[in-house]
């Protein structure tokens, strides 16, 4: 039970009447317990000023609203991947007496292996040239591409060892300035079973089947078709560049 300053008094009035003790206790009595009230209400501010100062250390928040900073979430869309191969910039070609650089007109970059990849781009003239690079140059890459007369060309070969290839005017397809092109890569990872795929298709013996025959056998759409059900799609890095002439050097 709390009492109030004047329920004091009163009370300290009547013991002292009943005692004829001296009133001016009463004034001292009075006194002293103002100074205990200010000291308590002193302490307790500086209770609280201490608790807020903590959280200000340990940085929390001094309001309910909003989440401590560690709590809120990573902008995701913030944080850039790593760019992946070098595509260069020119495609020399050499053909014959013919010899001059190609500069780069288009480029796609993938972050997976183990299927067919489409890449469309626009020729601007029967020289269009392509590279293909790859994080890991022990990887295996396919091209496949329309010839003339509908006929298909394509290459196979370890990305390290430079796979690429352009046209000219002798096998540039009739139709080759007409309408966008494609070409279909597949990159398969260095440890795809090449050498099961190819012999399981193709019949081929394990005393004959060394790289060459591994490349011959990676040009037939069946095994490729095997490679990528028996891989799977897998991480990694690798891009295409196309590279042309001005249209005005057709």
């Amino acid at each position: 039970m709390r009492h109030t300053e004047n329920d004091l008094r009163d009370l300290l009035t009547e013991r002292a009447e009943d005692q004829d003790g001296d009133l001016a206790q009463l004034g001292t009595i009075l006194r002293r317990g103002r100074r205990i009230r200010r000291t308590r209400r002193a302490v307790t501010a500086g209770v609280a000023a201490l608790a807020v100062a903590a959280l200000a250390v340990i940085g929390l928040p001094l309001r309910p609203e909003g989440a401590p900073v560690a709590q809120q979430p990573v902008d995701s869309a913030r944080v850039e991947p790593p760019p992946g191969p070098e595509i260069p910039a020119t495609f020399e070609v050499r053909l014959g007496a013919e010899q001059f650089d190609l500069p780069l007109i288009h480029s796609e970059r993938f972050g997976t292996l183990g299927r067919g990849r489409s890449v469309t781009f626009t020729p601007t003239s029967t020289w269009t040239g392509y590279k293909v690079v790859c994080e890991d140059p022990q990887a295996w890459v396919v091209t496949a591409h329309r010839l003339k007369g509908g006929e298909r060309g394509g290459a196979a070969a370890r990305c390290g060892d430079g796979l690429g290839g352009q046209h000219d005017r002798l096998s540039a397809p009739a139709d080759w300035l007409e309408r966008p092109q494609s070409l279909q890569v597949w990159v398969f990872p260095s440890d795809a079973p090449v050498l099961e795929v190819a012999r399981a298709v193709r019949g081929c013996r394990k005393t004959g089947c060394d790289e060459s025959a591994l490349i011959s056998g990676l040009l037939d759409p069946k095994v490729r078709k095997r490679l990528e059900a028996e891989v799977g799609e897998r991480p990694g890095r690798w891009a295409v560049g196309i590279y042309d002439r001005p249209a005005s050097s057709g």
